[in-house]
């Protein structure tokens, strides 16, 4: 039976909260995001991160005019994806679909919850598993960032520093 609750998954932009990152780390926000074939995407506008974990889950994008409809809006996209640019500050995305970025939820401060990042997930998905399945059921959110979306930690995350801000 649904409550009407929302609950909302504990995730955090890293420019609004106490953490930061350890020096030496790229810092990311801002720079331009490019496909694989290098066309552009849009641009960082945060990192996401899971302070329980302390762990970066997404990237914040701003997507850029593509043309074809695709409006211009934040989303968020698994850390796992995202590969920086060889000697150049830009960030790039394995070629996502101009239909699965228009499908992409739109990114709301605050308002990520467990069945958007499932949604994320869904339509981002792997081609191996799009063409294995029609519909991915029921995810086991105890285990939801042991996916390979998630298995890298995008800059590095350190232990927490009791003496000063938190690190990631």
């Amino acid at each position: 039976m649904n409550s009407g609750t929302i609950v909302y998954s504990n995730l955090e932009e890293l420019s609004k909260s106490i953490y930061q990152l350890t020096d030496g780390e790229a810092d990311i926000k801002g720079w331009p995001v490019r496909n694989e074939a290098g066309d552009p995407v849009g641009k960082v506008r945060d990192l996401l991160f899971d302070p329980e974990q302390n762990a970066i889950r997404y990237v914040i994008v701003e997507l850029a005019d593509m043309g074809e409809d695709l409006e211009e809006k934040a989303v968020l996209i698994p850390i796992g994806l995202v590969n920086l640019g060889e000697g150049k500050k830009e960030v790039i995305l394995p070629d996502i679909h101009h239909d699965q970025f228009r499908a992409m939820p739109r990114y709301i401060i605050g308002e990520v919850t467990p069945e958007l990042e499932n949604q994320i997930r869904g339509i981002i998905g792997s081609p191996a598993a799009l063409r294995m399945e029609d519909e991915i059921v029921e995810i086991d959110r105890a285990n939801f960032y042991r996916h390979h979306h998630f298995d890298k930690s995008f800059p590095e995350h350190n232990p927490r520093s009791q003496d000063s801000d938190p690190l990631i």
